[in-house]
């Protein structure tokens, strides 16, 4: 099954910006997937397990540091189209 996932990374702590960076770079790097860039997400789009198995790869070591980390997902269960991203890392 082909969904449409976003996501959003908020690392409640000082040096958010890197974090954040490197774990959107972390998803390009998987090219079974698509995955787009805006101001207020990221949105991914492939078969779900393969998502699913690449964000608890991507996500366990932002986890398992010290700082907190919150993190919004949507799933929608269909192939949305996703646009071009404004932002590229």
């Amino acid at each position: 099954m082909t969904i449409t996932l976003e996501i959003s990374l908020y690392p409640l702590q000082k040096d958010y910006e890197a974090l954040i960076i490197s774990f959107i770079q972390n998803l390009k790097k998987h090219s079974s997937i698509e995955v787009v860039t805006n101001a207020m997400s990221t949105q991914l789009k492939g078969e779900y397990s393969e998502i699913m198995d690449i964000l608890k790869t991507e996500l366990e070591p932002i986890c398992n540091q010290d700082g907190a980390i919150s993190t919004v997902i949507k799933i929608v269960n269909k192939p949305l189209a996703i646009e071009k991203g404004i932002l590229e890392f």
